[in-house]
C-alpha cells in the first residue's frame, strides 16, 4: 500500500479525528476511507463496495443511522 503525507491544518486535523471517532476508525483508516469515497464520486474509481447500503460500526452498535 502507498503512503502519502497530507498536511492539515488544526480544523480539518480536529475534525477528521472527531469524525474517525464517531465511525470507530483509526485516523488513518478514517482519512482512506474519505478519499477513496471522493475518487469514486468524482468517477475515478469503481464503485466495488457500496458502503452507502452497510451501516457504520457505529450504526452497526447503537441502531443509529446518519
Amino acid at each position: 500500500m502507498a503512503k502519502i503525507i497530507v498536511y492539515l491544518g488544526d480544523q480539518e486535523r480536529n475534525a477528521l479525528l472527531q469524525l474517525a471517532q464517531r465511525e470507530l476508525r483509526v485516523p488513518r483508516a478514517q482519512a482512506a476511507l474519505i478519499i477513496r469515497q471522493e475518487l469514486v464520486r468524482q468517477g475515478m474509481l469503481p464503485n466495488l463496495h457500496p458502503l452507502s447500503d452497510s451501516p457504520s460500526p457505529f450504526e452497526r452498535q447503537t441502531g443509529a443511522s446518519s
